[in-house]
């Protein structure tokens, strides 16, 4: 929870940043490239984000590795700020946090599907256009297959749970028959 809290914290000044400098896509871009970049590298990550490693030496490795990647100046010093702060092993989540304002600023929305099965494009198709008619933006789906549902999909989008599988609606009136 308070990870959460940290992240979006820092999320928000990047954005703001990024958003004032009319790079958001850009800053975006690069921040997710680096945080896939980092979940590579387990070594390089275990370093950065023990804290058994002192301040000084995680912000030597950092620096290091900013020298080999070309990253631009706002990236390096939202990074350098993290390590500074203790708070490196938190970008995966200044990361997301920031795709999701990128994302609400650009008029965009995630959507997540389970299916119980495989959808086909034109389901996929359909999908797309109801949500996108019910949150007024562009929807990007990410689907994926989720063989418990037994049938239907579960979607999930801003907070909100779309549940529309057969095993829910099996779990509903199990319990109604209990009562």
């Amino acid at each position: 929870m308070i990870r959460d809290i940290i992240a979006k914290r820092y999320a928000k000044a990047y954005f703001a940043l990024a958003q004032e400098q009319d790079r958001l896509l850009e800053a975006q871009a690069e921040l997710s490239e680096f945080v896939a970049f980092l979940g590579g590298q387990s070594e390089l990550s275990g370093v950065l984000y023990n804290p058994v490693f002192e301040v000084a030496q995680r912000k030597a490795v950092l620096s290091a590795l900013l020298d080999k990647l070309e990253v631009s100046i706002q990236l390096n010093n939202l990074l350098r700020i993290l390590v500074d702060k203790s708070k490196i092993a938190y970008v995966d989540l200044v990361a997301e946090n920031f795709s999701r304002l990128v994302d609400e600023a650009e008029g965009r929305i995630k959507v997540e599907i389970a299916s119980a099965t495989v959808l086909d494009k034109s389901s996929l198709k359909e999908l797309r256009k109801e949500f996108s008619r019910l949150t007024g933006k562009e929807v990007e789906l990410e689907v994926e297959v989720d063989e418990s549902l037994i049938g239907g999909v579960v979607a999930r989008y801003g907070g909100m749970v779309y549940d529309g599988s057969i095993r829910t609606q099996l779990n509903r009136f199990g319990e109604s028959l209990r009562v």
